[in-house]
């Protein structure tokens, strides 16, 4: 491409195109650097919108025999006056193994429209290239984030806003020294509207909620919400990094079952569908594409695996349609970085998500979700939940306690 860049004559660019045309195509990680080179181009300063990728839609469904790894589609973007580069969109679409009988149709990655703006796979393979960098090893595991609930409150007049910090600390060696901080931050009027109707309240200092918290939002039922922090706690870590709600980390998992997970995109693809239909049975269409979702999500913000494994779960993610690129955006604790929403619907109900991604590392910054909610006398608020990562990875640090 270096050949390009000096704006030779027409007959030397179209030479130029063609002697390109004909070589071998590039290494993956000559595509990935050039995808990392193309999401700073866009994000520094605008750029002249560039004609939409190339797609390959198979017509009907399509069985998952038949998901065979589809040619590279190359696009060429007159960018200022010149021709200055060559962007190769590579179309991924890879082979799974399901149990018998259990049926599977992925959808076509739409063409995005052109933009100035970086769009979703341009955002998530981007971050690919940028988590294939990252340190590969430690002392610990260190986790720190900061989670919020927004629930209405028990009167349903105005929304709270309630948020908790949590920090863990696992090492492979020795489990007795794994560790764990956190700490209740309070909860106060999500908005300057929410705080007039908590005045007008009389200004409670906590909320007691009723057995029945249908439309409430987030919150258990009978549960004591306190305005005031709480104090600093600390102690052993035992459960590893079991989340209930994940399809990975539903149980306890090892470090040689994480280790067991595999690097390669087909293959982590393959291994993220049997485990999920192993989990909830067969699924058709976005349903599978869905939860595949949920489970890239899940290593990219939650496991200690390998960084080429969160990569490849970048890279799946880059592959399943429905997220949108929304830009610069601003997470809950006031960071900017790229913006991916999508929608969810859990048990018939609709929620909006958001991704928010540090381009420059590849690590995730938020997950957001929410979901409309009704206050009293029919006001519209929005409900939900979000998490705020503010350190993954490994280090060589010691935990404080």
């Amino acid at each position: 491409m270096d050949e390009l860049n000096g704006r030779p004559g027409d007959a030397g660019e179209v030479a130029a195109v063609r002697d390109l045309l004909s070589m071998p195509a590039p290494s993956p990680e000559a595509v990935d650097a050039g995808r990392a080179r193309l999401l700073a181009t866009l994000t520094a300063s605008p750029a002249r919108p560039v004609s939409p990728a190339l797609s390959v839609s198979p017509a009907g469904p399509v069985s998952p025999a038949a998901l065979l790894p589809l040619s590279p589609a190359r696009r060429w973007a007159p960018l200022r006056n010149g021709l200055v580069g060559v962007v190769v969109a590579a179309g991924l679409a890879l082979a799974v193994t399901l149990p018998p009988g259990s049926p599977l149709r992925l959808s076509p990655v739409p063409p995005e429209p052109a933009t100035a703006e970086p769009g979703a796979r341009q955002v998530l393979l981007a971050a690919a290239s940028a988590m294939a960098r990252a340190p590969s090893d430690g002392a610990y595991w260190r986790t720190s984030v900061v989670t919020g609930q927004l629930i209405l409150s028990p009167d349903r007049r105005y929304v709270i806003k309630r948020r908790s910090t949590r920090e863990t600390w696992l090492t492979k060696e020795y489990a007795g020294r794994d560790r764990w901080t956190g700490r209740y931050l309070g909860a106060a009027p999500a908005t300057p509207q929410d705080e007039a109707e908590w005045r007008a309240a009389g200004s409670p200092a906590n909320w007691r909620y009723p057995a029945d918290v249908t439309g409430l939002g987030r919150v258990s039922s009978r549960a004591l919400v306190e305005s005031a922090p709480g104090e600093p706690r600390n102690g052993p870590h035992r459960v590893g990094w079991r989340d209930a709600d994940g399809i990975l980390t539903k149980r306890l998992v090892t470090w040689e079952a994480l280790r067991a997970i595999p690097a390669d995109p087909t293959r982590l693809r393959a291994f993220l569908v049997t485990r999920i239909a192993g989990e909830n049975g067969a699924y058709v269409g976005r349903e599978m594409e869905a939860e595949l979702r949920e489970s890239c999500l899940e290593i990219i913000s939650g496991l200690p695996v390998a960084p080429e494994v969160r990569a490849s779960a970048y890279r799946i993610l880059a592959s399943i349609p429905g997220m949108k690129a929304e830009g610069r955006v601003t997470d809950p604790l006031g960071r900017t970085g790229q913006g991916l929403s999508y929608r969810v619907v859990r048990e018939g109900r609709p929620s909006d998500e958001r991704l928010v991604i540090d381009p420059a590392s590849g690590l995730p910054l938020a997950e957001e979700t929410t979901s409309a909610g009704e206050a009293v006398g029919g006001r519209d608020v929005r409900l939900g939940s979000f998490t705020a990562f503010q350190e993954i990875g490994w280090t060589d640090e010691e935990p404080a306690h």
